[in-house]
């Protein structure tokens, strides 16, 4: 049987129906903050960019910007998807992060890197040689976005014979565009004269010196990140990156690739258009770096470098299986596959059961060697041997204990027997460190009304380290209660924990905002740990997490 409503009647249930959509519409848009990228993703130092959110961010004078740097302001502009980020001038260059939120959401860790050079946003149509965008002066950073079907860009630079230019793309590796990038250089004839996909992961490196003076074009497309059914060039709203292009002063690497903080150290500064005054640094041992990179005044960019508290030495030729290069234990020791089939090896004393860490870092440092690590003893048996490598793990790193007392050898090489003057490594050998680490699964954690939020934290100690850890709030937030908890060296509690975080009672206007869990042992003035999310996109955690603090539930009326 069919009911007809009468017209009054209908009218009413439409109304009620429509005021329950909107009603509902407007508090999801109010809880939504879901930036996935920045354009421009970064900016010089001393300048203010524009810079449009990709993704949804609302909730009106709800909404608030954080900086990894204090340095970095962030202000609101009228456009709901812009933002004016100033950049003071004493920021120093490398990957800095923003995260956006509003009253009841927040977005993940964006990456925003400061330079040292002037940077210009990538002009459409640009797509073809007489349509290729000009680039004046020595060097610039060009911000794009390859988001037209199948889009290719392209720029103009001109160049005096015999100067070399250098290209480098940022999207994948310190981004995380979904993109496979590749570059080209092309003569005004159209012909490639230089070209690279994956010398920095899955970004582009090139160099290209002229033989005679003219016009050359930088010309860039790319393929999807992750490799579908499709054979053709990619593209996306996210396709974001950034080039630079330079004829001046730019660094590849330094020798040693590593510095000691008890001491200046003098390192050969490897690199293009270098002046005579840029190829040796002694470096201060406070210096400070951002995420591992260090800047030098005159330079273009930033280069890989890690302070170490134990030696530091080089690797000296020849140094294969006949004559094996001796080094102390713990040592950094920088060294290169300089030719195919080339293997270095390094020859250290250990104790019987005395494990130790070997690390070796070249893909994460921007070079193209594929490393592997072999151990074996002084008749050259074989111990240990890594030779595998998954797209998640670049690089490699063993822990291992000696059978006995005596002489081994540490051997390293590339995977596929490759070698060149850019298959530069960064060897690490050292006593297992006694150490802690403490993990969540995501950065962003929800207090939602009334309700208490359980996070679990992940317990690793390592090294035999074997002290109970109090897990706290380093930034309390007013009108909320966690309390501590501990994690035992053995139990229950040894590998995971909840902590748990509730509203006190009878409070009802709480702010969200950044939040960091830390590690405590008894007795020691400094965390022992700081607990760490995945940033999303990229392969590095961060301690930055994010704590939003959702609106209490207003009673039903009866």
């Amino acid at each position: 049987m069919i009911h007809l409503l009468s017209p009054r009647r209908t009218k009413r249930v439409v109304l009620v129906a429509l005021s329950a959509l909107v009603t509902t519409t407007a508090g999801i848009a109010a809880d939504e903050a879901s930036v996935t990228h920045l354009v421009p993703s970064g900016g010089q130092q001393g300048k203010t960019v524009e810079v449009v959110l990709r993704g949804t961010l609302n909730g009106g004078d709800k909404r608030k910007a954080w900086s990894s740097h204090p340095g970095i302001v962030v202000t609101f502009a009228k456009k709901t998807d812009r933002v004016q980020v100033a950049i003071k001038a004493d920021v120093p260059p490398g990957r800095h992060f923003l995260r956006f939120s509003n009253a009841g959401a927040a977005s993940s860790l964006l990456p925003f890197i400061v330079s040292p050079i002037e940077e210009v946003n990538e002009l459409e149509p640009n797509g073809k040689l007489p349509e290729a965008q000009k680039l004046a002066g020595m060097a610039r950073v060009i911000n794009g976005v390859l988001s037209e079907s199948r889009d290719v860009d392209v720029f103009e630079v001109a160049m005096k014979s015999g100067q070399t230019l250098v290209a480098s793309m940022m999207a994948n590796t310190e981004l995380g565009s979904p993109m496979d990038g590749l570059l080209q250089v092309v003569s005004e004839k159209g012909f490639v004269v230089a070209q690279d996909d994956d010398s920095l992961g899955l970004d582009p490196f090139v160099t290209f010196t002229a033989t005679g003076a003219g016009r050359f074009f930088v010309r860039t497309f790319a393929f999807p990140a992750k490799t579908n059914s499709t054979i053709g060039l990619a593209s996306g709203s996210d396709f974001v990156y950034r080039l630079t292009v330079t004829t001046g002063p730019y660094v590849d690497f330094t020798i040693p690739s590593a510095f000691s903080k008890k001491k200046p150290g003098r390192l050969a500064v490897k690199g293009w258009n270098l002046p005579k005054e840029h190829r040796e640094w002694l470096i201060d041992p406070m210096a400070h770096g951002v995420d591992g990179r260090f800047y030098r005044q005159g330079w273009n960019n930033t280069v890989p470098l890690k302070a170490v508290t134990h030696d530091v030495a080089t690797e000296l030729e020849p140094n294969g299986r006949k004559k094996p290069q001796r080094v102390s234990v713990p040592t950094t020791l920088t060294g290169t596959i300089g030719n195919d089939k080339d293997r270095d090896v390094f020859e250290i004393e250990a104790k019987k059961g005395s494990a130790l860490e070997i690390a070796v870092e070249s893909r994460r440092l921007g070079f193209p060697l594929d490393p592997v690590i072999r151990v074996s003893d002084g008749t050259g048996k074989v111990l240990k041997e890594t030779d595998t490598r998954s797209a998640d793990k670049v690089d490699e790193a063993i822990s291992w204990s000696p059978p006995t007392s005596g002489t081994f050898r540490v051997e390293v090489r590339d995977l596929f027997e490759h070698g060149g003057p850019r298959f530069v490594y960064r060897l690490t050998i050292q006593p297992q460190p006694v150490a802690v680490s403490a993990t969540v699964e995501k950065d962003v954690l929800p207090l939602d009304g009334g309700k208490p939020l359980e996070v679990k934290v992940t317990i690793n100690r390592s090294g035999g380290f074997d002290k109970a850890v109090r897990l706290e709030l380093e930034n309390p937030f007013e009108g909320i209660v966690a309390k501590p908890v501990t994690s035992e060296p053995k139990g229950p509690t040894a590998k995971t924990v909840t902590l748990k975080l509730e509203r006190k009672e009878g409070v009802k206007d709480v702010q969200g905002g950044p939040l960091k869990i830390v590690g405590r042992v008894e007795g020691m003035a400094e965390p022992v740990t700081i607990v760490t999310a995945p940033v999303p996109r990229l392969t590095e955690r961060s301690g930055n997490l994010w704590l939003i603090v959702k609106p209490m539930s207003k009673p039903k009326k009866k």
